[in-house]
């Protein structure tokens, strides 16, 4: 009986495990056989991307790409799918600090041979935005879209408080002079209103970076330039702006705002209820109009004040398409990029209000690109003109960009808190980071050679003692 009943057991497991293994099979992905080279979009799920996917398969109907939204925040897992081989086809890379990580992991299919002879090289777009795209002098990325920021305004804000519109080409001091206005005079209809919902402390700030001259890193990217007078003087303007000009919310107000019923949990929420005057966005910001109908005709956007004579000047960067170097269908991948220059793409960006199209020739007036949220032609204009004194955020092949993202970050919210005076966090951070460079560079052999190619002498642990910026 013993065995009988072990036999049963036995019998049992072996057509469980066939019935889980039959199952399995008809859930498994196969590849379609009708004559279609399908490949796989690693992108977020905006449903414009359903859009974009269908007219790329109209153009090139041998070819299709499905979006892939699970590893669009997700870098680790993008990185292990693609080293073993069952990645994307195509990766979306959202700025400069994931572009350096991807190509130093060896993900990224170098496109400079490919990419003029297929129309989709740097000169097919935005000057600003070139280097963007680049690693050592190598092309790895083409814009799926470009974005500069501008001040966003309300209008009717504006006409309930009594205050003129922003004028182009104004100062920081203009700015506070607005905000001012907007806080103290008196409102028609009884409301009060925040100046500016400042919704993204780090975009702002490297904004001001950028309108203040500073920099990340000298220019060989041995050294932080984060405790430079201009990086200090932004840190310093931007704790000014909260605790003695008192025109942008204290970390402490924003938390309080953010608890009460009806503000939501953040400046976007702020502008787009229409609780705030002004906001610091890109264009991508109309994308949002449809679900706000009182913004709809209320719309103005300025270029970003200026920092005393320096012209009007903001971050640059691209969500941009980039390939993954073992994908089966790499050249057939390169259609997609050739795609994204062309101008079918192109004029669905602008229709859609998704930042800028990555072909400025169809972006040269405002008149160019109005669309269904903001048919007004003066709102568009100072997008275009943003990103002729743009300036992408500068890397260094010496450090883990994420880190120094995740630093600043922490950085930015030690002086909203008070932790720290702008003096002390920028010289804390920009330590932090030469400290790291030296470390890495002890411990690296491939950094050491690229040291030599730097400074063009050989690599010695004591470098930093007589260290002079190349």
């Amino acid at each position: 009986m013993r065995g009988s009943g072990m036999k049963r057991v036995f019998l049992l497991f072996f057509l469980l495990c066939v019935a889980l293994y039959v199952a399995a099979e008809g859930t498994l992905e196969r590849p379609k056989r009708d004559g279609i080279v399908h490949m796989r979009w690693a992108t977020d799920d905006n449903p414009a991307r359903k859009v974009q996917t269908d007219l790329f398969h109209k153009l090139y109907p041998r070819l299709d790409a499905t979006v892939d939204p699970g590893l669009g925040g997700d870098q680790t897992k993008l990185i292990v799918q693609c080293a073993t081989g069952t990645g994307p086809d195509i990766i979306d890379v959202y700025d400069q600090q994931q572009l350096h990580a991807l190509v130093d992991t060896g993900i990224l299919l170098d496109l400079t041979p490919y990419a003029k002879k297929m129309g989709f090289d740097p000169s097919k777009t935005y000057p600003a935005i070139a280097p963007a795209l680049m690693v050592d002098g190598k092309q790895y990325r083409f814009p799926c879209n470009v974005w500069a920021n501008c001040v966003l305004y309300n209008k009717q804000i504006f006409d309930d408080h009594g205050v003129p519109y922003p004028r182009p080409n104004w100062t920081y001091a203009d700015f506070i002079a607005t905000c001012k206005q907007i806080l103290n005079n008196p409102s028609k209809s009884g409301q009060k209103h925040l100046a500016v919902a400042n919704w993204l402390n780090t975009w702002f700030v490297q904004d001001l970076l950028m309108g203040y001259g500073g920099r990340f890193f000298t220019k060989d990217g041995l050294r932080s330039r984060l405790d430079s007078p201009e990086a200090i003087a932004t840190m310093q303007k931007y704790y000014n702006l909260m605790y003695e000009d008192k025109v942008i919310p204290t970390a402490a107000e924003a938390a309080a705002m953010s608890s009460q019923g009806g503000w939501g949990s953040s400046g976007l929420n702020w502008f787009s209820s229409g609780k705030a005057a002004m906001i610091f966005i890109g264009r991508w910001y109309i994308v949002q109009v449809p679900n706000y109908p009182n913004l709809r005709g209320h719309l103005g956007a300025v270029l970003l004040p200026r920092v005393g004579d320096r012209p009007s000047c903001g971050v640059t960067d691209s969500r941009a398409a980039g390939i993954n170097v073992k994908s089966p269908h790499w050249r057939e991948a390169l259609s997609f990029l050739q795609y994204l220059a062309g101008p079918d793409y192109g004029k669905v960006i602008v229709e859609d209000g998704d930042s800028l199209p990555p072909n400025p020739q169809l972006a040269r007036t405002g008149k160019d690109l109005v669309d269904a949220a903001v048919e007004d032609p003066a709102f568009h204009a100072p997008f275009i003109q943003a990103m002729k004194n743009a300036r992408p955020l500068d890397v260094s092949p010496f450090i883990d960009m994420s880190e120094v993202a995740r630093w600043f970050s922490e950085t930015i919210d030690k002086v909203e808190n008070r932790l720290q005076t702008p003096p002390e966090a920028m010289r804390f951070l920009a330590d932090e980071i030469d400290t790291t460079i030296r470390q890495n560079l002890e411990r690296r052999p491939d950094l050491q050679h690229r040291f030599a190619a730097v400074t063009g002498r050989p690599y010695t642990p004591d470098w930093w003692r007589a260290y002079q910026p190349h």
